[in-house]
């Protein structure tokens, strides 16, 4: 996904959430990052860690959204200022292992070095309630 001079973050954040949850395409959503952009997970949980990285951040992708069978996120604002950018909207996964669905608020920080995503990080409203889903 190319960006311009003239998009806001919070134009790229929309246009991310396009393409990786609207259209699924996981390599336009990647192309937002650079090699030192990082994506933090909640350590709790059995994707959890920090990636550091395009690819590593893929991979991490990838491995998140092969817990589920089904994923969604409905944003319902996104606000910024300065460097940061929240979406603030509802999550709701089922797990691919058992059928288990869970849904909550979640708020997902993202931090641009420019046109770049330098950093992002979903804060989840219940982290035990999506471990729970995800435990045998």
């Amino acid at each position: 996904m190319a960006t311009t001079a003239t998009k806001s973050a919070v134009d790229i954040v929309k246009g991310a959430y396009d393409v990786l949850l609207g259209q699924g395409n996981l390599d336009a959503f990647c192309e937002l990052f650079d090699d030192d952009s990082i994506m933090r997970e909640s350590e709790t949980l059995p994707y959890g860690g920090t990636y550091k990285g395009r690819d590593a951040i893929k991979k991490g992708i990838q491995g998140v959204f092969g817990y589920f069978s089904a994923f969604g996120y409905e944003v319902e604002q996104i606000t910024s200022g300065g460097d940061f950018v929240i979406a603030y909207g509802q999550f709701s996964a089922t797990s691919a292992k058992n059928g288990k669905s869970v849904s909550f608020p979640l708020a997902e920080v993202w931090k641009f070095n420019g046109e770049r995503v330098a950093f992002i990080e979903p804060i989840y409203f219940d982290v035990k309630a999506v471990a729970d889903i995800l435990a045998d």
